[in-house]
């Protein structure tokens, strides 16, 4: 119960700071200069929370507020470069933390690492007999899922990880005649493929927090979703569909 109160008086405080700050600003009360300065002295601010939520022993959020401020700390003194939707980039944290949490927890976590699956040879007279089954690798797991092997059989896939990696390389795989789709979702990662330039592509995306790269297409035009057609898809037999849902990390698809 002193837990909750404790959290709800930290809340409180930076809310009504923050809603009072905001109000004097578009009074114009305070001046350009007093509003930089809060945003050079807030990650102070959030340091000073997650000492709060260390003593109240939530070890796990605290220490993410107390590295996250940190780095934002070093930010403005000008020791490094880190910005505040950069939080992106903290991901491994979770990794650190899962296993951490596997040492001293008793309910066991599922981690699964896999990488570089079996190419898979396919058949020239029955091209379509050998794709007909969806891929899925699913489930609360942690890991890599990498498809790099020459001529690897590209199948209808749905592929999930909570806290993990993608590296789909079409170029080296065998692509079937018809459209295929390709889902990939996560919390955590980063995402890269390679798409063969004669392959085209429908590509819907979207990132939370983090980056996305397409093609050529600079990073302002994209921003976090993509809804990317080729001009020829519709009539093309060979194609690809992807589909990529990540609610922090980055995504980087390119042509080879």
């Amino acid at each position: 119960m002193r837990n909750r109160s404790m959290n709800q008086v930290a809340l409180a405080v930076l809310l009504s700071g923050l809603g009072i700050i905001l109000l004097l600003v578009n009074l114009g009360v305070i001046s350009l200069e007093i509003k930089e300065l809060f945003v050079v002295t807030y990650p102070f601010g959030l340091f000073l929370y997650g000492l709060v939520e260390i003593l109240k022993r939530q070890y796990g959020w605290g220490s993410f507020i107390l590295i996250f401020s940190s780095l934002l700390i070093t930010d403005r003194l000008g020791m490094l470069s880190f910005h505040f939707l950069d939080i992106w980039k903290l991901w491994p944290l979770l990794l650190i933390y899962f296993g951490i949490s596997m040492l001293f927890r008793k309910s066991k976590i599922k981690v699964i690492y896999q990488t570089d699956f079996p190419s898979a040879t396919h058949n020239d007279d029955h091209p379509a007999s050998a794709h007909n089954s969806l891929k899925k690798i699913r489930g609360v797991s942690v890991g890599t899922v990498a498809f790099k092997k020459q001529n690897w059989a590209v199948e209808p896939m749905d592929l999930y990880n909570m806290v993990g990696d993608y590296y789909i390389d079409f170029s080296k795989g065998f692509i079937p005649e018809r459209e295929t789709p390709i889902r990939v979702r996560g919390w955590v990662g980063e995402v890269k493929m390679l798409i063969p330039e004669d392959v085209p592509v429908k590509v819907n995306a979207v990132v939370s927090v983090g980056e996305v790269k397409l093609f050529d297409y600079a990073p302002e035009q994209i921003k976090h979703v993509i809804a990317y057609k080729s001009d020829d898809y519709d009539e093309a037999v060979r194609k690809l569909n992807i589909t990529i849902e990540l609610k922090i990390g980055s995504v980087r698809i390119d042509r080879v």
